[in-house]
């Protein structure tokens, strides 16, 4: 098999299943339980912790913390409800047009409960400015913009963004959804200028069912987000449910193991994106390589003219490789593409479009497979 679905999710890595059977098997106490075993269980949640705020550039010890969640979909629902539910007066929340559908669909959610969502063109795989420095009233309570974009790769300039708005709107809670980029492109939570910013293990081959929102001290301070799940109130009071020590322990391991092979990976992801999108150019000029102006090294977009998205990710299946026609968090219901239309797609366009997404992992050897079998793909289906 050729796994080309890296954004969808990735293989869990050796250190990552250890940890898990680990913590599943020998360190299996509550970690809420004041006992000997419940506080080993912990300890090794708060190292966890500290290990994502590190790699986040932020120093364990300090107000800023780590919320440990069930996903990046529910990390993403408690920046966006939990910051306009902490408000006590109703205002605007502002997203991109082609959010994750867990932005998307929370903002949604955030309009019924009374909040004006506008949504800022991401044309071409560029954020309109423009249009972000119009949207910035006096009655903004939340800015939320993702890093990369799941769909296109494109890497968005959320530090411009994030500065327009502190300038323009100081008490605005600024949110960066960073499961596509983190680990993927170099960022911190400072270079960022977030408050609070979305993680996700799964996509950096740790398991899946464990997220993290990052939340600055100051939002925490001002009371500026509140609990979207209540219990028992763990996790400082934000999220409610004993904490899945397996899980969140597996995550620390995929980080660590991910930091070390940081910089080999990414080059080996950019390498095979270039090396396709060049190959392609000579021997098949018809499909387009959907490519914003800065990109991710792990994404790839392209427009197969003639043949639906579906069809292409069948018939490529059927050779054994695995691509997308899109998020796999959207992918059931097939609506057209949120995502490819902000960039500029048709509905033909976009109907046409799959997504190729890389790790380390992958080689040059599987590009030329795909390639190969894309080419056939081509050719017998377009006979259909």
């Amino acid at each position: 098999m050729i796994y080309f679905d890296n954004a969808a999710t990735t293989k869990p890595c050796p250190e990552t299943v250890a940890a898990v059977n680990h913590y599943l098997t020998d360190v299996w106490a509550n970690p809420s339980s004041l006992h000997s075993a419940g506080i080993e269980a912990r300890r090794a949640v708060e190292d966890a912790r500290r290990a994502i705020l590190s790699s986040l550039g932020v120093r364990f010890g300090s107000r800023s913390t780590v919320v440990f969640t069930g996903s990046g979909t529910e990390a993403n629902n408690l920046a966006i409800l939990g910051t306009c539910r902490a408000k006590a007066r109703r205002g605007r929340v502002i997203i991109t047009e082609g959010e994750h559908s867990s932005v998307e669909n929370a903002a949604r959610r955030a309009e019924e409960e009374g909040h004006e969502v506008v949504r800022i063109p991401t044309r071409g795989g560029r954020l309109d400015m423009d249009a972000l420095a119009k949207a910035l009233t006096p009655n903004t309570v939340l800015l939320s913009l993702m890093l990369v974009n799941n769909e296109t790769g494109a890497r968005y300039d959320v530090e411009g963004a994030f500065k327009i708005a502190k300038e323009t709107v100081p008490g605005a809670v600024l949110h960066c959804d960073a499961v596509q980029g983190y680990m993927k492109v170099p960022f911190t939570a400072a270079s960022l200028g977030a408050d609070l910013i979305t993680v996700s293990a799964h996509k950096i081959h740790g398991p899946k069912g464990v997220g993290a929102l990052f939340i600055k001290d100051d939002i925490i301070r001002a009371k500026k987000i509140s609990p979207i799940i209540y219990g028992g109130g763990h996790e400082g009071g934000l999220r409610s449910g004993t904490e899945n020590v397996p899980a969140i322990l597996g995550f620390a391991a995929a980080l660590k193991a991910s930091g070390e092979n940081f910089a080999a990976s990414m080059k080996r992801c950019s390498d095979i994106r270039e090396h396709i999108i060049n190959t392609l150019k000579v021997q098949c000029p018809d499909v387009k390589a959907n490519i914003p102006p800065v990109a991710a090294p792990h994404i790839l977009s392209l427009t197969v003219p003639g043949i639906k998205s579906e069809t292409m990710l069948n018939y490529l299946s059927s050779r054994g490789i695995c691509v997308s026609s899109g998020s796999a968090c959207s992918s059931h219901g097939k609506p057209q593409s949120r995502a490819l239309a902000a960039f500029g797609l048709s509905a033909a366009a976009a109907d046409t479009t799959i997504r190729l997404s890389f790790s380390g992992e992958n080689t040059i050897a599987e590009a030329d497979e795909f390639i190969a079998a894309l080419k056939d793909g081509i050719k017998n289906l377009c006979k259909i």
